[in-house]
Parts: C-alpha cells; structure tokens; sequence
C-alpha cells in the first residue's frame, strides 16, 4: 500500500471514530431506560456490537471507492458518505442529551436518505464498497422506526434525566 493510500485509509477510520465518540459521549442513561420501548428493541447490549460492525464496514466501503474511482470520481459519493457520517454523528447528541426524539426523528431519517443516496453512488464506482454499505442501510432502518416508536409511545409524557417521570 502506497502513502497515499495509508493516509485516505487514516483520514476514513479518523472520520468513523470522531462519528463514533458523539455517541460514546452521549449515552443512553436513566432517561433512556425509563422510555417505554416496543417489545422489539434490540438489547443495549447490542447496539456498541453493531455499531463497531458498522463502522468498520463503513469504512473499508469508503475507502475502496477512494482506491478504485477513476480520477475526478471520487468527491461526490465520497461528500455523500461525509454528510452521512455528519447526520450519524448528530443524532445521538440530538436524542440522548437534547432529549429532542422528534427532532431525531427528522434527523434519522435524513440519515436514511443520505445513505441510501451514498450507497447508489457506491455501487456505480465499487459494487463491494455499495454492498458492504447495506448492512448499515438495515441497522439505521431499524433504528429509524425505533425512535419513531419511543417517540409516539412517550409523547405528552415527562421523563427526567435522573429516569423519574411525572
């Protein structure tokens, strides 16, 4: 592997750690636990275990259109992929900390967009770099009708951060 690549590579999984600490940082706490949830949510367990899966996929994804798009055709599924990881890093501030499960909502599903959108443009440079974007395509989806779930089912009530309710 060449600088070039080492660097493109380092600059990719930087990008992927920097998204996944907005959401080390705002965890789910006593609020979160105290949500009604549907029956179907994933254990808490899971969620750093797919994510961890995620991000890696995410990034080999991204880094092999960098490695085979021809020149000059890199910069717009490679921006794609960029304000993709922008909306991920936004949602768990916007749902854990601000507490705003509507506005997450809006902001999932714009995720969802800018995914499915970035995963388009994969496929037409890499059809290995599109593929491994699916997985994360069925996980934000998931997590799409999740937050729309807790959002419905605890609306018009008042959960504190402490997880009290009133």
């Amino acid at each position: 592997m060449d600088i070039s690549s080492i660097i493109a590579l380092a600059v990719i999984l930087a990008a992927s750690f920097a998204t996944a600490m907005t959401a080390a940082v705002s965890r789910p706490g006593p609020w979160y636990a105290a949500l009604d949830k549907p029956w179907w949510t994933p254990p808490n367990w899971l969620f750093p275990i797919a994510w961890s899966i995620m991000y890696a996929l995410m990034s080999a994804s991204a880094f092999l259109v960098w490695r085979f798009a021809p020149p000059g055709e890199a910069f717009a599924p490679l921006s794609a992929y960029a304000i993709q990881l922008v909306l991920n890093g936004l949602w768990s501030p916007v749902f854990f900390r601000m507490q705003w499960m509507g506005l997450a909502y809006l902001v999932v599903v714009a995720m969802w967009v800018a995914i499915l959108y970035t995963i388009v443009l994969f496929f037409q440079i890499n059809y290995w770099a599109g593929l491994m974007m699916l997985p994360y395509l069925l996980w934000v989806t998931v997590a799409s009708f999740l937050n729309l779930s807790v959002w419905r089912m605890n609306r018009g009530r008042t959960v504190h951060a402490d997880g009290t309710t009133a």
